[in-house]
């Protein structure tokens, strides 16, 4: 897990963030109802091909509540096929989902401030058609409230990052390791998972005169191969010059000894003139034990393996 932004993949309902003030959002769409005098207005984000209704005000209950998750193959090609100026209007037989029990829908995009699109307004059978085109601004008006407090939390977000980040191989340094796994270890077990603690050190041969390397780029590489093996949940940081640590969630034992065999067998191929070590400790869900004495396991395996190495390497 590198230590960049995944902002466009987190549902926003679910972060509790000071720059984002949802009451606030939510009066704009008590605001949007009442000049529209529509069914339904509601504020959607778009995360992986799904919308989640970020706030929601409806004049019945049209089960579309804040939190609420849905597809819409519709209201996804819409969205998409809009050049984010100005509104557009759809007919409820255009979208797959509960946006179908309306007839017509106003929709207004709202992007992140680096251009991704966040997700988007809809006015759901607005009886104020006369004024619609006055009542535009107002709209307007909501998308740069909700854009800004984005930017705020956008900008907020990539401070976190930068203090949580190893700025050579950009992946978690040892304080955002310590922030990010205990967090996914406690989600891990939740679901029953199975977890292991992989430590890497590189040790560099100082006898060798010509290098086709540097010392930085070899640490780059180690940092690409140990991402580019590891599934999303899985946590990895550089914790020391040349020591990484890997906290990653398997079906048993026998994975992880296989995922440190493919780390070895990819850092042979890819790393010349280097030699890694390697400790590793395994656990089960039920071990009701901190992440920190996992880790001391890992180092213990670690300092045990290197001095074999060394002993072979005489």
């Amino acid at each position: 897990m590198l230590a960049q932004s995944n902002h466009h993949r987190l549902w926003l309902r679910e972060q509790d963030h000071p720059a984002i003030n949802l009451p606030r959002w939510q009066q704009q769409m008590d605001l949007l109802t009442s000049f529209y005098r529509s069914q339904a207005s509601l504020i959607l984000q778009l995360s992986d091909n799904s919308f989640q209704v970020v706030c929601a005000q409806q004049s019945q209950d049209y089960k579309l509540n804040g939190g609420t998750i849905f597809f819409d193959a519709g209201l996804l090609k819409l969205v998409e096929s809009q050049s984010g100026y100005g509104q557009s209007h759809a007919k409820g037989n255009e979208f797959t989902s509960g946006l179908s029990q309306f007839q017509h829908v106003i929709c207004q995009l709202i992007y992140w401030p680096d251009g991704e699109l966040f997700g988007c307004i809809l006015i759901c059978d607005p009886n104020q058609n006369r004024f619609q085109e006055r009542l535009a601004p107002l709209v307007e008006t909501t998308k740069c409230l909700i854009q800004a407090e984005l930017k705020h939390l956008f900008l907020m977000m990539k401070v976190q990052m930068l203090s949580v980040q190893d700025e050579q191989t950009c992946m978690l340094n040892q304080y955002g390791f310590s922030l990010m796994a205990p967090r996914q270890l406690s989600l891990s077990r939740r679901f029953g998972s199975h977890a292991g603690i992989i430590l890497v050190e590189a040790l560099f041969d100082e006898s060798t005169e010509v290098q086709t390397e540097s010392e930085e780029q070899r640490l780059r590489i180690l940092a690409r191969i140990i991402h580019s093996s590891l599934r999303d949940a899985d946590v990895s940081a550089r914790i020391s010059h040349n020591q990484f640590i890997i906290l990653c969630f398997i079906d048993n034992e026998s994975n992880l000894d296989s995922l440190v065999l493919r780390l070895k067998k990819q850092f042979a191929k890819e790393g010349q003139n280097l030699n890694l070590v390697t400790g590793q400790s395994y656990f089960t869900p039920d071990t009701q034990i901190s992440l920190a004495p996992m880790q001391q396991q890992a180092i213990k395996s670690l300092n045990l393996n290197r001095i074999e190495l060394q002993k072979t390497t005489k």
